[in-house]
């Protein structure tokens, strides 16, 4: 009885043992890109499809880890020039892959230098089934209540994704890096 009676006060001071939890965030993305050929430059568009960010935070609320999957309908990408857009589609071979995947299962030690703004991020790109790491940049970061906004920028090498592009006229080449801006929109569940 006297034993109960010395561990009751020590269990009853103890704190309960936090988990991680998790949050997830709905996620839009506007996308642009854009390259350069011998003749002129040229830029595109498309949407991707929308995608839930889960977050964990540790047992003190504090940012651990971003994990989410994106998904872009190769054939949805358009450039306003209906030539180029088959050429396009028919380089990046749409039918037999018609998806665009980049995937993130990051810690915040790899986003945020600060651990509180982000400034890049590492994703696993998908394209024409080659998987690469892309290092991503992120800025115009806000978070304003459950709500987050941000730029994201990177170069996709189109050599390194397996895309080959004929040359038109035997002199007219496009050049190698796409640089992709992706306008991101998350907003919590």
């Amino acid at each position: 009885m006297i034993l109960r009676l010395l561990i009751l006060p020590l269990l009853l001071g103890v704190q309960a043992i936090k988990a991680d939890t998790t949050t997830q965030w709905a996620g839009v993305s506007e996308i642009t890109f854009s390259g350069t050929s011998t003749l002129h430059d040229w830029a595109g568009k498309v949407s991707a499809e929308p995608f839930v960010t889960n977050v964990i935070l540790d047992d003190a609320g504090q940012l651990k880890q971003v994990k989410a999957k994106v998904s872009v309908k190769a054939a949805d990408m358009d450039t306003a020039e209906p030539k180029r857009d088959d050429n396009m589609k028919k380089a990046m071979k749409v039918t037999d892959h018609p998806l665009i995947e980049a995937s993130m299962d990051a810690q915040v030690t790899q986003v945020a230098a600060d651990g509180k703004t982000p400034t890049k991020l590492p994703l696993n790109l998908t394209l024409l089934d080659k998987k690469q790491s892309i290092n991503a940049t992120i800025s115009h970061w806000k978070l304003v209540g459950k709500k987050a906004t941000f730029d994201l920028d990177f170069d996709v090498s189109m050599k390194a994704s397996g895309i080959s592009v004929p040359a038109v006229l035997l002199f007219i080449r496009v050049g190698d890096t796409v640089k992709v801006h992706a306008a991101v929109t998350l907003s919590q569940l």
